[in-house]
């Protein structure tokens, strides 16, 4: 990341520029591939086109240029270069996956992602515009959002007869990791029988992964 140096105080306006411009290239990103997806009528040459094959596994940048301007007098030529990067974590300890948006070391917004979800995605499809909306939304609040799953015990709606029993019902979710904010859900998935638990704090598992919450694995 390279710009003329300023005080602390006018870094706020370039944050929120810089922000504001790699959200639309987020967005210009999933708009490319909505169209090739959708409205070409030649089909893509692979799922991630136009961008890279191994999307969004690889890693993006782009440069942006912009002229800062503080007030009648004062203006300053900024030019950024922003990574989209992944750390793929420990498959073995089903440690999370984590794409970020980074400039130098100040990072916009990130996405981590709960391996078992990766590993089931009979509820959420995990493709490259999944991803990059889920930037989006990180970006939007300049945090970490947490894609996971929790088991809750729901009672039977209204319309249901007298003997339905209780559900057990996993919620699929986007989250904020700071203060737990609910974002968005992305589904859920019920069933009467009871699910796993972790032998050791008993908490209720997710039907795919290990036997084991990930603070017990052995």
């Amino acid at each position: 990341m390279s710009s003329s140096t300023t005080s602390d105080d006018n870094f706020g306006p370039v944050i929120n520029t810089l922000t504001a411009l790699v959200k639309d290239w987020l967005q210009s990103l999933v708009d490319s591939l909505q169209t090739y997806r959708h409205l070409v009528g030649v089909p893509p040459p692979h799922p991630s086109y136009p961008l890279p094959a191994d999307f969004p596994f690889g890693s993006l940048s782009q440069v942006f240029h912009w002229v800062q301007i503080f007030d009648d007098v004062n203006q300053v030529n900024r030019s950024f270069r922003v990574r989209m990067s992944l750390f793929e974590g420990r498959t073995d300890r089903w440690e999370p996956l984590l794409w970020s948006v980074h400039s130098g070391n100040v990072v916009l917004g990130s996405v981590e992602l709960d391996r078992r979800l990766y590993a089931d995605q009979s509820v959420v499809s995990i493709d490259p515009i999944f991803i990059l909306e889920s930037l989006i939304h990180a970006t939007t609040f300049h945090r970490k959002i947490v894609v996971s799953s929790r088991i809750v015990l729901l009672a039977p709606t209204s319309a249901a007869p007298p003997s339905a029993s209780y559900i057990w019902t996993e919620i699929f979710e986007i989250r904020r990791s700071d203060n737990n904010e609910l974002i968005k859900e992305l589904g859920r998935r019920s069933t009467m029988s009871q699910p796993r638990f972790c032998p050791t704090c008993r908490v209720w598992l997710p039907q795919a992964g290990p036997p084991y919450c990930l603070q017990h694995l052995p």
